[in-house]
């Protein structure tokens, strides 16, 4: 009577050592699951982002055609946001979208906030936020003849 009473109790649970092994195989799976979710979520932002500053960049490019003349070229800043279609003016601007012409910062890193910054009256910069870059830094989608964007204190076009 005494054996099978020690059988029994030795074919019930898990030992420790086998629960410890079901517990780091979570956590490893866990971990790689974490780490490739940061990862698409920081290239969803920085293409959210790209397609923002894109879509800025058209409607400067619009303005342009539009609204300008020879003399006054692409937009300010105030011209760019407040330029709009038929339907009371509303914006053209994404909705959800701030387009500013101050400096970028990682805290822009969700593509919603763009840096509009003209060339006077032949182009100019749209600059983005791109955290996928490797190392974090501004990016730029040129209009008209802007060809080099800055991320400086007072973000240039040349």
């Amino acid at each position: 009577m005494l054996n099978n009473i020690k059988t029994v109790q030795k074919e019930r649970g898990f030992t420790i050592v086998e629960l410890l092994i079901v517990i780091v195989v979570i956590g490893i799976l866990a971990a790689i699951t974490i780490v490739t979710y940061g990862n698409i979520t920081t290239r969803a932002n920085a293409n959210a982002a790209k397609a923002n500053a894109s879509n800025v960049a058209k409607v400067a490019e619009a303005y342009n055609a539009d609204e300008s003349s020879a003399s006054t070229g692409y937009p300010s800043l105030a011209q760019l946001t407040a330029y709009g279609g038929t339907a009371g003016n509303i914006s053209r601007i994404p909705t959800g979208v701030t387009v500013v012409s101050t400096t970028l910062s990682s805290t822009h890193a969700n593509g919603k906030t763009i840096q509009y910054v003209p060339k006077g009256t032949t182009g100019g910069c749209v600059g983005y936020w791109d955290a996928s870059l490797g190392s974090p830094a501004a990016a730029y989608v040129y209009v008209g003849n802007g060809i080099t964007g800055t991320n400086s204190a007072t973000p240039t076009c040349v």
